[in-house]
């Protein structure tokens, strides 16, 4: 049944395909937009989309059925942008003639890029978490964006989708977000992923649904686990072995690792040491799950710093691909001078 006077969001991650995934700020389970969206049999909301999308500009049309009550419908489309300007989805009004649409809810597209390993955010994106237009930054790694998050629990199949993508196939989630002024917000998350040239990896939707369900918060062992590891100096990192690309820190990074506004997420080991996660990663997958020892450099805002890294199998199903990486400095080498950043290195860590 279509609900009217209201705002729709219908996913258009794949091209030529469409589900409604939120009405009115409730989550949909990838509905179907004929049944959750067209006001008439005679009225296919169909084209009205697609032309929203192809267009990438809004609809507004009036339109009337000429069976059962022959009402009007008043109809407003607006296309949700990604990254490269093509539509992730739009926002679909439906009404009655004479009803003044309300403000949409907040919404923006992203993208998942695996070949350079970042995400691609709009300026829409990066101000749903209060970050201002003048201070907008349109590629991020996948361990700055992980870090806005408060509580979220489906990290793992966000990777798992993000490094082996599947065209076409589903992932949703929600996620506590952080806003600048300091309240938590709730937003809901769809993504499908896509291998198709030009666009591989997932492309994704984020939307701020915080006016209809309240925002999780950490447990307060959750809570006490994170204060714990910050008492102790404990700095562990979720790393993409193969890849030696960083997912995420566990909570916090070490506080002279430079990991924000960098090319890549495998922009924070050295090259020439970022084999050591790969063959710890092999070992591990031949047997032997006993963490590994290794020394390699790790990027900091004054050159290469030498780190010592236990790294630990990763607790899940994506133990083939994850490793858990614990980071310290070796004793007596922190005051040693870093070593100089060359070439196309220094360029980098300004993002």
């Amino acid at each position: 049944m279509v609900i009217l006077n209201t705002w729709h969001l219908v996913e258009t991650l794949i091209d030529e395909e469409m589900s409604v995934v939120s009405c009115g700020g409730a989550v949909r389970d990838w509905a179907s937009v004929t049944r959750q969206v067209q006001p008439a049999p005679d009225l296919p909301i169909t084209p009205i989309i697609h032309e929203a999308v192809h267009t990438r500009r809004a609809v507004r049309i009036d339109v009337r059925s000429r069976k059962g009550a022959q009402k009007t419908f008043h109809i407003e489309a607006l296309p949700v942008l990604g990254p490269s300007g093509e539509a992730h989805g739009v926002q679909v009004w439906v009404g009655e003639p004479g009803q003044v649409p309300s403000p949409p809810r907040i919404v923006a597209g992203i993208a998942w890029e695996l070949e350079r390993m970042v995400i691609g955010q709009t300026v829409e994106a990066s101000m749903m978490s209060g970050v201002l237009p003048e201070a907008h930054v349109p590629e991020r790694t996948p361990a700055e964006y992980i870090a806005k998050a408060v509580k979220f629990d489906d990290s793992a199949s966000l990777f798992e989708l993000g490094i082996d993508p599947v065209h076409g196939r589903k992932w949703e989630a929600p996620m506590s977000v952080l806003h600048a002024d300091g309240r938590v917000m709730r937003w809901y998350c769809w993504g499908k992923g896509r291998t198709d040239p030009g666009n591989v990896g997932i492309r994704l939707l984020w939307h701020d649904v915080s006016d209809t369900t309240a925002p999780e918060l950490p447990t307060l062992s959750e809570l006490g686990m994170q204060e714990m590891l910050r008492t102790a100096g404990v700095y562990t990192g979720v790393f993409a072995a193969e890849l030696a690309v960083l997912t995420m820190w566990l909570p916090d990074a070490p506080p002279w690792v430079t990991w924000r506004n960098v090319s890549g997420g495998n922009d924070i080991v050295h090259p020439d040491d970022r084999s050591v996660l790969a063959e710890a990663l092999a070992a591990f997958r031949s047997g032997d799950a006993g963490p590994r020892s290794a020394r390699a450099r790790l990027r900091s805002e004054s050159g290469w710093r030498t780190a010592q890294l236990s790294i630990s199998p990763y607790p899940g199903p994506l133990s083939d691909r994850l490793v858990l990486v614990q980071v310290s400095v070796p004793a007596g080498e922190f005051g040693a001078p870093a070593v100089e950043l060359r070439g196309s290195d220094r360029g980098r860590l300004g993002g």
